[in-house]
C-alpha cells in the first residue's frame, strides 16, 4: 500500500515537473516568456487575460493561451503569470475547432 502512494506521488510530481510542449521542431517549457514562446508556437488559437488579486493592493497579471495543434489532438492550455510560462495543460480534445467559436 505505501508504495503504491509513493509511485503515485512520483509519477504526479513526474508529470508535473516534465511541464513541455512541442511545437514543429521546438520546445516550449515552463520559464519561457511571451517571446520565446511566440518565436517558437506563433500566436495562439485564442487568449484570456485576468487579473488575480492576492491580497489588498496585490495583484497578478495572468494570461492564458490556447493551441489547437489539430482536431484529433489535446489543446494545450499554457498559463502565464507576471510574463513567464508557469504551467502546460492539456486539455480535451476539440468538439469544435476554435476557429469557428464565436469569441468576445
Amino acid at each position: 500500500m505505501i508504495r503504491g502512494v509513493a509511485v503515485l506521488i512520483f509519477l504526479c510530481t513526474a508529470v508535473h515537473s516534465r511541464a513541455e510542449m512541442r511545437c514543429d521542431e521546438s520546445l516550449v517549457q515552463r520559464g519561457f516568456n511571451f517571446i520565446e514562446v511566440l518565436e517558437r508556437c506563433g500566436p495562439p488559437d485564442a487568449e484570456y487575460r485576468r487579473v488575480s488579486f492576492l491580497a489588498a493592493g496585490v495583484y497578478l497579471p495572468v494570461e492564458e493561451w490556447f493551441y489547437e495543434q489539430g482536431s484529433n489532438r489535446f489543446r494545450r492550455l499554457l498559463t502565464f503569470e507576471n510574463g513567464r510560462l508557469v504551467r502546460i495543460e492539456l486539455r480535451p480534445k476539440p468538439e469544435v475547432p476554435i476557429s469557428e467559436l464565436h469569441l468576445p
